[in-house]
């Protein structure tokens, strides 16, 4: 009997903590701030503004245990990229995730793509928020800026 009580106790736990480790998957967007300059040797004064506008998808690894998160960022100055990271690390309330970024320079022909830098972003697993930084390496010098969002659709 005593064996059955615990059993029902620990399937009760289970049950109630369930909600507290769903998945954010889904549809994630929103915005950043920050900027840095273009990579050398494109010909640029004026900086992007990386992540100023972005949207991607949190889902499982088909190819590994996990999560990753992808997708494109954008910026008002026709600016865009990739980025792709994998969940790391987890709690009851949050995901870390880490990846790279990269930044297509379609002013040439053909077009190249560069590693921009790396992201760090943590999401909320209610869907409620996330928010992260970007960190962009160009001639030895360290950008950096600050990207938040929340989760629109499974």
């Amino acid at each position: 009997m005593r064996k059955i009580t615990i059993a029902l106790a620990a399937a009760a736990i289970m049950l109630a903590a369930a909600p507290a480790f769903a998945q954010p998957v889904g549809t994630w967007t929103g915005a950043g701030e920050g900027w840095c300059p273009y990579p050398i040797p494109t010909p640029s004064s004026a900086p992007m503004y990386p992540w100023q506008e972005w949207k991607g998808r949190f889902e499982p690894n088909p190819d590994e245990i996990g999560y990753v998160f992808y997708g494109d960022w954008y910026d008002a100055s026709g600016n865009h990229g990739t980025f792709r990271g994998k969940a790391l690390l987890g709690t009851p309330e949050e995901i870390a995730c880490q990846g790279t970024w990269t930044w297509w320079n379609e002013k040439v022909d053909p077009p190249q793509v560069y590693k921009m830098g790396t992201f760090n972003m943590l999401f909320r697993r209610d869907g409620s928020s996330c928010h992260g930084e970007w960190k962009a390496t160009n001639d030895d010098a360290l950008y950096h800026g600050y990207m938040k969002g929340y989760w629109v659709e499974p």
